[in-house]
């Protein structure tokens, strides 16, 4: 714990970071919501453990900060041209507004990792498409950013991804069924209806007013896809509860969202026997190579376990790849680099940038959680 407060430390006294200068440099720039206009009224003697500190907002992207050194590490002691900048932006408008405008900085950057939140990434965004320089959105879900802009690299798969991945795997021998509650309407269901409509997939939609049994839907005779949302724990909960009591079942696959396995009142055993599937834009695989490599340096160097939940991973990846793509000119053909939690498949929109595709499709099986097969 006391190296990761003297990385915090080390943040906050030295707002500007350069590594690995050589040469005619690539410069990458990042804009990270350090909050450090807040640092000098926190007070370091209520930090007891390392979860305290991630807990903490003007901490909560440190452990992004440090997947992505990780990554700048494997720069350092190689003949590769690469310069780090690194920026607090938070919230403070004018601040970022003077950055983008100093013309002598930005004629040397090739590459912007952030802002993180959406005002002032906006902001940035236009300055990024005036400059032509790529600039990349590491959490956001929201497809908008992209419109108009071919600089905007947006991580986050959009909600279509997935209804993009079912209509693909669905056969005519297959019976989708939508099941939702009193409000239809959510945008991740209103997303798959639209993919099912242009795949001319047929599907059943059944809304749940505390009468439905969705045990009457199922066909024994076709291989049944249920997609369930609901509004409330409570109505998942007894959903759920009531399947996984139920006695011969069809052969079915719920896909649920990913957000119900944090549940504590839903029985393993029960989503176990309802071969439960669902999405992620993160997985690790514990025993792949890379997996090891990265959370053995991570837990060296820091003295904590890297956590998806904290962005460890989202760090290194991210400034992993696009510096590779940034090396390579920006073509993916020539990128070689396989993340440690994410997936890479960016595809130009039509009047704007880059949206990643590439979701992951899970299931719990064996109780535990894997790659769908």
């Amino acid at each position: 714990m006391f190296k990761k407060l003297a990385l915090i430390c080390c943040i906050f006294i030295s707002p500007l970071l350069i590594f690995a200068q050589r040469g005619n440099a690539k410069t990458v720039l990042f804009l990270m919501p350090f909050f450090e206009d807040d640092y000098p009224q926190y007070s370091i003697y209520s930090i007891n453990s390392a979860s305290d500190i991630y807990n903490q907002q003007i901490f909560s992207m440190v452990s992004f900060w440090e997947g992505a050194m990780l990554a700048l590490d494997e720069y350092e002691n190689k003949d590769v041209p690469v310069h780090i900048i690194v920026k607090d932006i938070t919230n403070d408008n004018q601040k970022l507004i003077e950055i983008m405008e100093d013309e002598k900085l930005m004629s040397s950057v090739n590459l912007i990792i952030g802002p993180f939140f959406a005002q002032q990434f906006e902001m940035a965004a236009s300055y990024a498409k005036e400059y032509k320089i790529p600039i990349v959105n590491p959490f956001t879900s929201k497809s908008d950013i992209i419109l108009n802009n071919e600089f905007v690299y947006k991580v986050v798969p959009s909600r279509y991804a997935q209804a993009r991945y079912i209509s693909k795997m669905i056969t005519p021998s297959t019976n989708v069924i939508l099941w939702t509650d009193k409000n239809p309407d959510d945008p991740q269901i209103l997303a798959y209806k639209s993919s099912f409509t242009n795949q001319n997939v047929d599907y059943h939609e059944i809304i749940d007013n505390g009468n439905v049994n969705v045990k009457s839907a199922l066909s024994p005779y076709k291989n049944n896809l249920v997609i369930p949302f609901f509004n409330s724990e409570a109505s998942v909960i007894a959903n759920l509860r009531a399947l996984g009591i139920a006695e011969d079942l069809p052969a079915t696959t719920f896909v649920i969202p990913q957000e119900w396995l944090e549940i504590n009142e839903l029985e393993v055993d029960y989503l176990e026997k309802l071969n439960v599937h669902f999405f992620s834009n993160y997985f690790i695989d514990s025993e792949a190579d890379e997996s090891i490599v990265f959370k053995t340096n991570f837990l060296e160097k820091y003295s904590t376990p890297p956590d998806i939940k904290y962005f460890s991973f989202q760090g290194y990846d991210i400034t992993k790849y696009f510096i590779e793509l940034m090396l390579n000119d920006f073509n993916p053909l020539n990128v070689s680099f396989h993340p440690v939690a994410l997936s890479f498949d960016f595809q130009k929109s039509d009047n704007g940038g880059y949206e990643n595709q590439s979701i992951f499709y899970l299931q719990l099986k064996d109780y535990k959680i894997q790659k769908a097969e």
